[in-house]
């Protein structure tokens, strides 16, 4: 008796575990779908004390969908000089980039020891 109810248990366990995986892929893959709906975008990704490139580069004229994705740590972006900020409530903006020029990307949450040196750039071309 006891065999069949782990038996039971078991199957209803597996079954539980792959409805939450495919849940998982479809939303991931909404998701994307999405993204690429979404047109050009520019993605700073941001780790402890440092973005994913010493430089960043848009068209100037083009409207973009700006997104912060904290890997790891929690960080805001700030672009000095355009005016956009985003967070973990505001993760994404539609921004058209006006005016061509070198702007300075800044972490503008105080994340750490490190948090000084957390700059890049944003080249408008």
């Amino acid at each position: 008796m006891q065999k069949w109810a782990m038996f039971s248990l078991f199957i209803i366990a597996c079954l539980l575990g792959t409805g939450v995986l495919f849940q998982n892929i479809s939303a991931r893959q909404a998701e994307r779908a999405q993204e690429e709906a979404a047109g050009p975008t520019l993605k700073f990704v941001a780790t402890n004390y440092q973005f994913d490139q010493p430089e960043y580069t848009v068209k100037a004229g083009e409207t973009v969908t700006v997104t912060l994705q904290n890997k790891e740590g929690l960080h805001a972006v700030e672009i000095k000089g355009l005016g956009i900020k985003l967070d973990n409530n505001n993760k994404s903006q539609q921004v058209t980039f006006d005016k061509p020029g070198t702007y300075e990307v800044i972490c503008a949450l105080p994340c750490g020891p490190g948090h000084d040196q957390m700059v890049t750039k944003l080249v408008v071309q």
